[in-house]
């Protein structure tokens, strides 16, 4: 047992494994309960390479979409475990963050502009 009082990598995937386990067995033993359909369950790789070695290891075919970022999906029937990863991170939030913004500024009837430049 861990003397820190944040969860160690072992102690954090073995919660996460006994977590599902309950899920199931909870499911099982309570068919009242209706089971969610069709979940994902996400695994961020944050880089194409590393979806790329994770798809390799479990003989996965890699997906890439529009911009280039890659995934692959490790299917337990309905379950699927989505493996993702960016060509650039750093830039895909960038993307996301400024298309976000003019989505924003477009409901609320404005206009995202470059700033003027300041003349000293």
């Amino acid at each position: 047992m861990s003397t820190s009082s944040h969860p160690q990598p072992d102690e954090n995937r073995a919660a996460f494994v006994a977590g599902l386990r309950a899920l199931a067995d909870f499911l099982e033993a309570t068919p009242s309960v209706p089971e969610a359909d069709g979940q994902r369950l996400l695994l961020p790789l944050h880089t194409n390479p590393a979806v790329e070695a994770f798809a390799a290891e479990h003989n996965l075919t890699v997906e890439y979409n529009a911009e280039g970022n890659a995934s692959a999906d490790l299917v337990f029937g309905p379950v699927v475990y989505h493996a993702y990863g960016y060509v650039d991170f750093i830039e895909h939030c960038e993307r996301s963050n400024e298309r976000n913004a003019r989505e924003w500024a477009a409901r609320k009837g404005l206009e995202i502009r470059p700033a003027e430049a300041v003349s000293a």
